[in-house]
């Protein structure tokens, strides 16, 4: 599937599931995960400032045990190596979002953080998700795509990384060969949005 880009977005949860279903999931454990097929973006121009860039370096992709969750797991890294000088400055927060077809998605509601304490689910056989990562909003794009927020508030130095795994609420029976358009973008940074495909399987 060709690449495309996704909308950013802001939008709020429709409905107050999220809490609830976190609850639920407490005691979930993920299934084995299958690799996603990642796209890679072409080369970009090196940035004129000494800011570093909010890139996706890997994901992938499973299901909870919770036959409703598509799950996911994303490691960002702040690429110095685009910057005119260095060192650079700490990426202090940044915003992922997942895209896809509405017609794969569930009732929406914003994705539930893996491995990241409180009342968070556990999930052993993901690498932990930073503590720095919240739950943004999910909208409908009115297109015929769904975009789901994930936030990040740190502080990540050049070429340091960032994990976060999630669970997003599907139809049932899940989807299979979901394909998804994924973008990061930081702060600050030279305003360079990083743009990845993958499937879900």
């Amino acid at each position: 599937m060709a690449l495309q880009d996704s909308r950013r977005t802001t939008g709020t949860s429709q409905g107050t599931e999220g809490v609830p279903r976190r609850a639920v999931l407490a005691g979930a454990v993920w299934s084995v995960p299958a690799v996603a097929a990642v796209v890679a973006a072409p080369a970009a121009a090196a940035s004129a400032t000494g800011e570093g860039r909010f890139v996706i370096e890997t994901m992938q992709g499973g299901t909870w045990v919770d036959p409703q969750y598509y799950g996911a797991s994303i490691q960002l890294r702040n690429d110095d190596t685009q910057a005119a000088s260095l060192p650079v400055a700490d990426i202090t927060s940044g915003t992922v979002t997942v895209t896809f077809a509405l017609a794969d998605a569930g009732p929406l509601a914003p994705v539930v953080i893996a491995n990241a304490g409180g009342s968070s689910p556990s999930v052993p056989a993901l690498p932990d998700t930073d503590p720095t990562w919240t739950a943004g909003g999910v909208s409908d794009n009115g297109d015929g795509t769904v975009t789901y927020t994930l936030l990040y508030a740190g502080s990540l130095a050049g070429q340091g990384v960032t994990r976060v795994s999630f669970g997003i609420l599907g139809p049932t029976p899940l989807h299979s060969g979901v394909s998804v358009t994924v973008t990061s973008t930081g702060s600050p940074t030279d305003g360079f949005v990083h743009t990845r495909t993958a499937t879900l399987f």
